[in-house]
């Protein structure tokens, strides 16, 4: 589960915030050659225009420390701060433009909500996890970067300290990894792997199927009434095609994916990775010719028909059994933060 901290890039997975280190190995170095210093002016200001400043820089500092302590949410009584999310924000630094702050912000804030759920999970159920452990993987992680080129010679606190992580952060996610791998592992003996593995074999045999859809999207929609007139959008569309009109024709006219100058053609895809989760579900419970009922995905809404069915390879079940109960707790898990979700007692604060 742990292998979660090495995808490649800074995500959010399965709504849970992870620090990832392998994008440290990504990146450049982005320190420029020195720049001679500006010529001093010849005239100093003046001592009441240095008072003036140094208000405003205090005034500002004031205003952005208010900022920080801003409380976002309150989930079962504990308190997610703007200084949470801006902390995490900040390790993106140029990865993400200005106009994406607000929707990183708000995934974030998510991530940290569902994060807040599962040390509280953890803590209701006694479950603990072995120092030892901890420090194993810890030291799996020192390993990848003693392996990196562009990390020789660096600690891991180092490493972390430079991208605004912590030791103890990074702790604190294996922890949650390590706990849910031990609460969830404990009942998948092989039987029910097995069975798990050939009810879902596309995931690991390279199925691909080829699909088309028409997308109502719904990303800028911030009220209950838009999300609604776009719902039933994609449902006067599924009517339509239900009628008998052409998939690739209604894509052309209705759809607000750039794939819908292609008739909605997305070519072909595997089950894992390509597409988000609802997507590829949904893409891989039809027969070629199906088409779906309206998938919502954070894109928006999608009817999706598959095209064409690429079978895939022989899989030996022993050589994929750590990978299949990765998957299966993994699913376990997203239903247990689901619950947890309806359960809990979330507070957005306004302007959240």
């Amino acid at each position: 589960m742990v292998k979660a901290f090495v995808v490649p890039a800074k995500i959010i997975l399965g709504g849970i915030v992870f620090f990832n280190l392998s994008v440290f190995a990504a990146e450049k170095n982005t320190n420029k050659a020195d720049v001679p210093a500006k010529k001093a002016k010849t005239t100093e200001a003046s001592s009441g225009e240095k008072a003036d400043e140094s208000k405003k820089k205090d005034a500002a500092a004031g205003k952005h420390n208010e900022d920080l302590k801003k409380i976002l949410a309150v989930v079962n009584g504990e308190n997610i701060s703007q200084q949470d999310v801006s902390k995490i924000l900040k390790r993106l630094g140029n990865q993400i433009t200005e106009e994406q702050i607000p929707s990183v912000s708000s995934q974030i804030l998510d991530g940290l909500i569902t994060q807040k759920l599962l040390l509280q999970f953890i803590k209701n159920n006694k479950i603990e996890v072995k120092s030892a452990d901890i420090d194993a993987e810890l030291n799996k992680v020192r390993e990848d970067i003693k392996a990196n080129p562009d990390l020789a010679g660096q600690a891991l606190e180092q490493v972390l300290e430079t991208h605004g992580g912590s030791i103890e952060e990074l702790k604190r996610d294996i922890t949650i990894s390590l706990s849910l791998e031990k609460y969830f592992g404990k009942d998948l003996d092989d039987k029910k792997l097995k069975a798990y593995f050939e009810q879902n074999k596309a995931l690991y045999d390279d199925t691909e199927v080829r699909a088309s859809h028409i997308l109502v999207d719904t990303r800028q929609m911030k009220t209950d009434t838009e999300l609604a007139q776009a719902l039933e959008k994609i449902k006067k569309i599924k009517a339509e095609i239900d009628s008998g009109k052409d998939f690739a024709e209604v894509a052309k006219q209705s759809s607000d994916c750039p794939s819908k100058d292609k008739g909605g053609d997305l070519s072909f895809f595997k089950r894992k990775g390509q597409m988000v989760e609802p997507f590829a579900a949904a893409s891989f419970a039809l027969k070629v010719g199906q088409v779906s009922e309206p998938v919502k995905t954070p894109f928006g809404y999608h009817i999706i028909k598959v095209t064409d069915i690429k079978k895939g390879n022989d899989v030996n079940f022993d050589e994929i059994k750590r990978d299949v109960k990765v998957d299966m707790m993994s699913e376990n898990v997203q239903s247990m933060i689901k619950k947890l979700r309806q359960d809990a007692k979330i507070e957005m604060k306004t302007g959240a």
